[in-house]
């Protein structure tokens, strides 16, 4: 799978296990994309601040 970066708005996220989100994203260029934040729901991912 290809890696790319956007600016893109986050439309909604999901629950995904006990640490982990699913991520709606909606960008320009690539129009609506889903992605897995793999350990977004801890108290010390890097994630919880900026999802």
């Amino acid at each position: 799978m290809p890696l790319y970066s956007a600016d893109a708005l986050i439309l909604r996220t999901y629950k995904l296990g006990e640490a982990d989100r699913i991520v709606v994203f909606l960008t320009r260029d690539r129009g609506k994309k889903r992605g897995v934040a793999k350990g977004a729901r801890r108290t010390r991912s890097n994630f919880v601040g900026a999802l």
